[in-house]
């Protein structure tokens, strides 16, 4: 049985000369809450309309829950896409999308997701009148209808005001702790570090990082900063421990020993410790470095 939700391998995809993907990898585990990450263009959302069926891969593969997403129906059956903006026929209420929604995927309407999102007071409006929040909403709600395996989502948070925001993250959290798996693409770097199990970047067309968030962020290599009355001299005198300089001091790997151990050499060579501290990466520091490379 499969432990993945979502495996991509080697996809490849061409937009006459562009190639949006360039062999791209992806592993999604199952139960994993995913915040996919990348600078505009990076192709987030091409990886994302392949797995909904909606564009074809020139090359590499992709399943769902081990099913194709090219020969299967199984693989789309039991995941649920918000995919760019939601549109929906202007004349349509929020409660008739809902409806539909449920028609289609053969469950019963419950109004409770409407609820969900924050538009049960807009339930018998016409969506022709709504705004792009609004519309981003209920594109959010439908795709709750029937508590999917799989939930896929691609930025919901644009055009969404700070409720809505928090609202994405509270239904994000509920998702996962019910058990689904969820796929999300992001701009924000701190709604993967203060939400998500597991991330991925993607730059270029191709996934360079990707794991669990406590892993990206070295969180099992420990790393702490030192300051000293001479950090030039510090960094010469502790080159066995590879000292990174930065702005506000060293950075050191290692445990607590190994950041005591160093801070003893720099006090035995007539240095004045000024901190030693535990340091955390942050997401920030992430992004930009594979960017940037």
């Amino acid at each position: 049985m499969t432990t993945s939700a979502v495996h991509c391998e080697g996809l490849i995809k061409r937009y006459g000369p562009h190639e949006a993907l360039r062999g791209l990898d992806l592993e999604v585990p199952k139960g994993a809450l995913f915040g996919f990450l990348g600078p505009n263009g990076a192709g987030k959302s091409t990886t994302l309309r392949i797995l909904a069926g909606l564009v074809r891969a020139q090359g590499g593969h992709a399943s769902i829950f081990g099913w194709s997403v090219l020969s299967h129906t199984k693989a789309t059956a039991r995941a649920a896409f918000l995919i760019e903006n939601a549109i929906f026929p202007a004349h349509l209420t929020a409660w008739q999308v809902i409806r539909r929604t449920a028609r289609y995927m053969g469950v019963e309407p419950d109004e409770a997701v409407l609820a969900r999102v924050g538009m049960d007071h807009a339930r018998d409006r016409r969506t022709g009148g709504y705004s792009h929040g609004m519309k981003q909403r209920l594109g959010l709600a439908c795709a709750l209808v029937g508590e999917p395996d799989l939930l896929v989502l691609d930025e919901p948070q644009n055009g969404l005001d700070p409720a809505g925001l928090q609202m994405i993250r509270s239904v994000l959290r509920e998702e996962h702790e019910r058990g689904a798996t969820v796929l999300v693409s992001v701009h924000r770097l701190a709604e993967v570090e203060g939400l998500c199990t597991h991330a991925g970047l993607i730059v270029q067309g191709r996934c360079v990082r990707q794991g669990t968030v406590a892993h990206l962020l070295g969180e099992d290599t420990p790393r702490f900063r030192l300051r000293t009355n001479d950090d030039a001299r510090a960094a010469t005198l502790l080159t066995a421990f590879a000292p990174e300089a930065r702005d506000d001091g060293l950075r050191l790997e290692g445990g607590e020993a190994r950041a005591a151990e160093a801070a003893a050499a720099c006090h035995a060579a007539g240095l004045q410790v000024f901190e030693l501290a535990p340091v955390r990466r942050t997401l920030d520091e992430l992004y930009l470095s594979a960017v940037e490379a």
